[in-house]
């Protein structure tokens, strides 16, 4: 769930790619199997960048590993409702968000979650990374909705993300994304660190312009 991911290009290899992506989607939808990793020089979708003023992001330390998730927080002028809609319309994240290739709901949990899986590109579309991820039911406490996700599998040693939404008023929402995202590649922590905060910013910057976009023209 996070933009700005050029620096895990060589994480894909191509027979790594397809063994365990066979299994990780057991179950899913007959027709997935020949669109999945398919990725060529020229596939990407082009999208202008969402302007970020307005966006607090820090970095979130995990633990004493040396990682820090990228938290970004900003203001949408949309109602909750409105907002929640479009966190968990998950099929149409390709459409605005960067990076995104592909991102399909299989299916509800045992547990009341989303089984979502999602490809994101790197390189202008060159190389693809894949997940499958649960999005867990959401927890309210204090008037904060927060969806949280779990890495199920995929070609990344993890993926996780976190959605946090407060309603202000009638027509404000406080809106937190929280990502971290870790290559199979031995990386420079301060690496990863710094492409996961870039990540958070810019795709919390593009799900308040697809908001607020939306709400002016009133679709």
């Amino acid at each position: 769930m996070a933009g700005g991911l050029a620096f895990v290009a060589a994480a894909c290899g191509a027979g790594e790619r397809r063994g365990s992506q066979d299994r990780a989607l057991e179950g899913a939808p007959q027709d997935m199997g020949s669109e999945l990793c398919l990725a060529s020089s020229g596939g990407e979708v082009r999208r202008e960048a969402a302007d970020t003023a307005g966006i607090v992001s820090e970095a979130v330390p995990i633990g004493a590993t040396g990682f820090s998730r990228g938290r970004s927080t900003t203001v949408v002028k949309a109602p909750i409702e409105r907002v929640r809609a479009a966190v968990l319309s998950f099929d149409r994240y390709p459409e605005f968000m960067p990076h995104y290739k592909q991102c399909r709901l299989l299916g509800r949990t045992p547990n009341g979650g989303w089984d979502v899986y999602m490809e994101v590109s790197a390189l202008q579309g060159a190389v693809t990374m894949w997940a499958r991820i649960e999005i867990q039911k959401p927890v309210v406490a204090d008037g904060v909705e927060t969806y949280t996700s779990r890495f199920v599998s995929g070609n990344v040693r993890d993926l996780q993300a976190t959605w946090r939404l407060e309603k202000i008023d009638a027509r404000t929402t406080r809106l937190s994304l929280e990502v971290f995202l870790r290559p199979k590649l031995p990386l420079p922590k301060r690496l990863v660190n710094a492409e996961n905060l870039e990540g958070s910013s810019s795709a919390i910057a593009a799900m308040r312009a697809r908001l607020e976009q939306s709400d002016a023209t009133g679709r």
